[in-house]
């Protein structure tokens, strides 16, 4: 699922808009792409320093979005689906923790569907 294209826009810097669905509608927060960790294939990680709304979001079951993107070498950009949670003193965490101080939870995405949606 994230695979080689997608590794490779998440090398490029660019914010990373991430949305749940809460009872006023979606609430959308970003990061930097370059604060995205992958776990693995189908998993990625970064730090959350306020996202209280998202949390209260997750916590009801949001399904979640996020899109990535990246100008160069050539245009292109990843729709991410799937359902995330937010971890706090878990070794995930700990690691976030070490590079981003401010970190109070690591939101843990976990991805369901991956769609190209530019280039």
């Amino acid at each position: 699922m994230i695979d080689e294209a997608v590794r490779a826009v998440l090398a490029q810097e660019g914010s990373a808009a991430f949305v749940t669905q809460g009872p006023g509608g979606p609430h959308l927060v970003a990061t930097w792409q370059s604060y995205l960790r992958v776990l693995d294939d189908a998993t990625l990680a970064f730090p959350a320093g306020g996202y209280r709304k998202t949390e209260e979001n997750l916590r009801a079951g949001s399904p979640v979005q996020m899109i990535l993107g990246a100008k160069e070498p050539r245009a292109s950009g990843y729709r991410l689906s799937g359902r995330a949670e937010l971890q706090a003193d878990t070794p995930i965490h700990a690691e976030l923790k070490q590079r981003f101080p401010w970190c109070r939870a690591a939101v843990v995405l976990h991805v369901t569907q991956v769609e190209k949606v530019l280039g």
